[in-house]
């Protein structure tokens, strides 16, 4: 285990960063690439907008999970760059097969099991590269930035594809067009691969007998373990079931949404997004230069303005003026944005490096986990009741169950010895 105080972090490490958000911003782009395709995939499938749907989106969603638990084994195992580099082929060969077999129900689920599993490790990479490349203080930064980079690759997806779409006349075409963005992240990748060895090497730590397997089954059974997982998977419940059902909330006629139609709301949940890529940047910020590296604060903030607000969308002194409306909307969007960089930045800080992988895996897995968990409730309760109060009720009990959980986001004693405090 390091002491983070001897070590020399080379300028590279900005080079690494700058491929992280690449890959990452990539793997976001492919994920969310049918999604604005999906009537006419539907068409051409001969299937219902729900089969495609399930085909597209939810098999992918389930295996990035899957893969995110492997994945963080695989990293532990072989490193950063060797899984980065497995995970792009497994998207290049993806978005390669579409035009061959993606006119099809089974092709399209190959497919998106290609690219989920392809997906799920560079999301658990994040911890390990930051424990690798960047000293205790800027942590925090870096896994704010990969939540922008997230961010950015949805949104990038959303413009990018129907523009393809438009220029090829051709969905298939489009999605394999976004070859060219996982290459780019491919010979960035093996720059990095043929660059300086990372400060914090991956082989010495992975090899040290004195490690062993016990420092991961150790961390297992350590509350501050789970309770920053509960955070994180709270807050993809919270945050996931928000962005899916509030758009048509606020676009759907009175009395079950606030009649701003399609075009008002899409404007007004841009802002959101954009809110929470600033959100995920600002993450470590706050945490660095305000409450001097500590994740317990950040998260407990984060919760609680996030679920007062999200609350406050059900009352009409707030939704019927577009000023306090908006205002709602970019408060939500900013405060959830910064939990999940913050746990992922506690893992890195407190937790050994040659065990990083493995957790990220596991925390990144239920992360995905809870979205899906919370956009199923949120759907359930607005099909059962036909009202969008209780589904936004459900996403603020999420977010009051998270502020329970920070409560215990406290440095796990057992493995304080050579590393700096970040309480």
């Amino acid at each position: 285990m390091n002491t983070n105080e001897s070590i020399q972090y080379p300028r590279f490490r900005w080079f690494v960063l700058l491929t992280l958000c690449i890959v990452t911003a990539t793997s976001a782009m492919i994920m969310i690439a049918p999604a604005p395709l999906i009537g006419v995939i539907s068409k051409t499938m001969g299937l219902s907008l729900g089969e495609v749907s399930g085909i597209t989106m939810v098999t992918f969603n389930l295996f990035m999970a899957l893969a995110a638990i492997a994945g963080g084994i695989l990293i532990d195992k072989f490193g950063v760059i060797s899984v980065w580099f497995a995970c792009l082929i497994l998207l290049i060969v993806g978005l390669t097969l579409v035009p061959f077999i993606g006119n099809t129900g089974w092709g399209m689920t190959i497919i998106r099991v290609l690219m989920g599993c392809g997906t799920g490790p560079i999301m658990a990479a994040i911890v390990t590269v930051s424990a690798q490349w960047f000293p205790m203080h800027e942590r925090g930064i870096v896994t704010g930035i990969q939540g922008f980079s997230v961010s950015l690759g949805i949104a990038l997806g959303f413009k990018i594809v129907p523009a393809l779409y438009t220029s090829t006349g051709d969905w298939q075409a489009a999605l394999a067009w976004l070859n060219v963005g996982s290459l780019i992240a491919l010979v960035l990748t093996l720059i990095v691969a043929f660059g300086p060895r990372p400060p914090v090497d991956h082989h010495a730590l992975s090899n040290a007998p004195e490690n062993g397997g016990g420092d991961f089954k150790l961390a297992l059974l350590q509350v501050a373990t789970w309770a920053g997982i509960a955070c994180g998977f709270l807050d993809s419940w919270e945050y996931q079931a928000f962005n899916d059902l509030i758009p048509n909330y606020l676009a759907i006629e009175s009395p079950v949404g606030l009649g701003l139609g399609v075009t008002g709301a899409g404007n007004l949940m841009l802002i959101c997004t954009i809110a929470y890529m600033i959100g995920s940047i600002m993450s470590g910020i706050i945490s660095e230069k305000v409450f001097g590296g500590r994740a317990r604060p950040v998260v407990l903030i984060g919760f609680i303005v996030s679920a007062v607000f999200a609350f406050a969308l059900k009352f009409p002194a707030i939704y019927s003026n577009k000023t306090t409306l908006l205002l709602c909307l970019i408060l939500v969007g900013f405060w959830a944005a910064v939990v999940n960089p913050q746990v992922c930045a506690f893992i890195a800080k407190n937790y050994p490096e040659h065990i990083s992988g493995k957790l990220a895996g596991l925390a990144m897995a239920l992360f995905g986990f809870g979205a899906t968990i919370g956009i199923a409730a949120g759907s359930y309760a607005l099909h059962t009741t036909g009202f969008y109060q209780m589904s936004i009720n459900l996403v603020v009990v999420a977010a009051i169950a998270g502020v329970i959980a920070a409560l215990a986001l406290k440095p796990p004693k057992v493995f304080s010895a050579g590393k700096d405090q970040a309480q």
